[in-house]
């Protein structure tokens, strides 16, 4: 629907895309915790039992499911966000839109509502 609507009034003549670098997973330890980022970068719906306890520990499997990529849906997500808070930053823009952000239920060390990193808080942070 957003991209209906930004194509019908022409919003896109006056756009510039931008595709930021991928975040490297420090860049999220800014707030989220070692652990639950390391868990994120390992976890796969292949190897899902040998992580029970971390799964329970960081809430991720029903609200938060567990799916193939999931970390790389992350980091894109999150690059989107930081990416553009650096360009306003740095005076690139004057306004941003990460269609992909706004994640905003993850927790320091705990996945919720979908959310699995808290890219408004990393933007924030930026």
């Amino acid at each position: 629907m957003t991209h209906n609507l930004v194509v019908n009034y022409n919003l896109y003549q006056k756009m510039e895309v931008f595709r930021p670098h991928l975040v490297a997973a420090s860049a999220m330890t800014r707030f989220h915790s070692d652990d639950y980022i390391n868990f994120l970068k390992v976890i796969s719906p292949d190897n899902m039992q040998e992580y029970i306890r971390q799964l329970q520990r960081f809430n991720v499997g029903e609200d938060c499911p567990v799916f193939d990529g999931l970390f790389e849906f992350c980091q894109l997500y999150t690059s989107g966000s930081i990416g553009g808070a650096a360009r306003l930053n740095q005076s690139k823009a004057d306004i941003v839109i990460n269609w992909a952000g706004g994640l905003h239920h993850a927790k320091k060390a705990e996945a919720s509502g979908f959310c699995y990193i808290n890219d408004c808080v990393l933007a924030i942070l930026e």
